[in-house]
């Protein structure tokens, strides 16, 4: 009988902080998937109390277990260090939160690196719960079809050449070490990993096989300072320069982009499309107010 070649092992790191028992069943799912190379469970707990049942689960699970306090953590930071302690050729990065779909999450995450179509990789997004607004935007974020993505591709795709999640990740681990996770931006990290793999020529898999259960609810209000932050990101990263370059219009022709792209399928009346809408409509506004924000900082000797 044919039997496949092993894959090259792999390090699935967990960050956590104050983890429960979902986040232990995180490690759980991991340890079920189906894998044909060594998988390795790395804990790096930032909680300030690690003596509580669900830490001690944890840190019986982990292959590997790291404390760090607190006040240490930071999301470039932290996930470079797993980095230093990963002793693999591959190193996967699973929030403490996300539920891998199925037992071929892993597999399916890590394929294009071992084929050589990509030096990084990132997996589906899908809410627990739903509704026609989110069901719209991840629909958007992260579509039924997976695709590879290198600098080249922002003539035609624009800021989504840009869009990368850590929540479910991987990466080639000589790669990884070469580019490192930002550390002078205290979130949106995973951007910034995006803009120095792109940077140095490397390529980005979208990978809709790799499912993972991930949602956080927003308010409006939240959800505007959110993308506030990102167009202050886009703009501290040199993205919108990018698109300007390439002949793109970083807000004006991304925004009608997006606020279309959340419009709801189907036969949906008025008020079902117009909602999701609306929002995408925020959301492009408040990108658009961050860059402007940032760009005018700059310009006042403000950073």
């Amino acid at each position: 009988m044919h039997r496949s070649a092993p894959l090259p092992d792999v390090t699935v790191v967990l960050l956590v902080y104050r983890p429960g028992e979902r986040e232990v069943q995180t490690a759980k799912i991991v340890r079920k998937q189906r894998y044909d190379g060594a998988v390795f469970i790395q804990v790096i707990d930032s909680s300030p109390d690690k003596a509580l049942p669900a830490n001690l689960e944890l840190r019986r699970a982990a292959d590997t277990w790291v404390s760090i306090t607190t006040e240490s953590f930071g999301h470039g930071q932290t996930r470079n260090l797993g980095v230093e302690h990963c002793f693999t050729p591959l190193v996967v990065f699973l929030s403490q939160d996300a539920h891998p779909v199925d037992d071929d999450w892993l597999r399916a995450l890590v394929q294009p690196l071992v084929d050589g179509r990509a030096d990084a990789s990132y997996g589906r997004q899908r809410p627990p719960e739903s509704d026609p607004e989110r069901e719209a935007t991840y629909r958007f974020l992260y579509p039924e079809v997976g695709e590879i993505r290198t600098m080249e591709n922002v003539a035609n795709k624009g800021l989504r050449t840009f869009h990368f999640s850590d929540v479910s990740s991987a990466f080639a681990i000589d790669v990884i070490r070469r580019v490192h996770f930002p550390e002078e931006i205290h979130t949106f990290e995973d951007i910034g990993v995006a803009k120095r793999l792109l940077d140095g020529g490397y390529r980005i898999a979208y990978v809709p096989e790799a499912a993972v259960w991930h949602a956080h609810i927003l308010t409006r209000r939240e959800m505007f300072a959110r993308y506030r932050e990102i167009g202050m990101i886009y703009e501290r990263l040199g993205i919108f320069g990018e698109l300007r370059r390439a002949g793109r219009s970083p807000f004006l022709g991304e925004g009608v982009r997006v606020a279309k792209a959340v419009a709801p399928r189907g036969k949906a009346g008025l008020k079902g499309k117009a909602a999701p809408m609306v929002v995408g409509a925020l959301k492009a506004s408040a990108v658009t107010w961050g860059h402007w924000e940032e760009r005018l900082g700059k310009a006042r000797g403000g950073r």
